[in-house]
């Protein structure tokens, strides 16, 4: 079953949706209060991207030390620019997002460069055991030798596991 663009409006119609979706993602336990020592209720602020527990009344960031941390985007188009991104079979630009989004290009620019980083993050793919690497020079003239003249020809790299 296809995830479509009216299934995520559903799910994430305000900033409210989407945090709340955020602290379940991270916090699927619950969230430990620092101060009370153990998992405790916590509620949404008004004001701020943050929930305050509900004994003490300490915050926690869910946006810490995520890619929307310190952002003043939308959680609403963070999220909308990583189901694009996700979404698209070929992919998507940042100028593309700048039109989706209505945002600024260096925005668009900032959140291609984060999303991609994210998406590219995963801890299975690095090479391990016999790894072979080998590099050669590729000349736009295939009569030349590819190993004269570096400087006039692109480097293609590899690498087998």
């Amino acid at each position: 079953m296809r995830y479509t663009i009216d299934d995520f409006r559903s799910d994430f119609p305000d900033e409210k949706a989407c945090l709340v979706w955020l602290k379940e993602y991270l916090y699927p336990e619950g969230i430990y209060c620092k101060v009370c020592k153990k998992i405790t209720p916590h509620h949404l602020m008004r004001t701020r991207k943050s929930f305050s527990c509900e004994t003490c009344g300490h915050h926690v960031h869910p946006t810490a030390g995520t890619i929307f941390h310190k952002s003043t985007t939308p959680l609403t188009k963070w999220f909308y620019a990583i189901y694009l991104m996700s979404a698209t079979r070929a992919g998507i630009s940042a100028k593309q997002l700048e039109r989706e989004l209505g945002v600024t290009y260096k925005t668009a620019w900032r959140m291609f460069r984060q999303i991609r980083s994210m998406m590219g993050d995963d801890e299975d793919s690095n090479l391990t055991g016999g790894v072979e690497i080998d590099e050669t020079y590729v000349h736009a003239d295939p009569t030349k030798r590819s190993s004269v003249k570096p400087h006039a020809s692109q480097v293609v790299f590899g690498m087998v596991q």
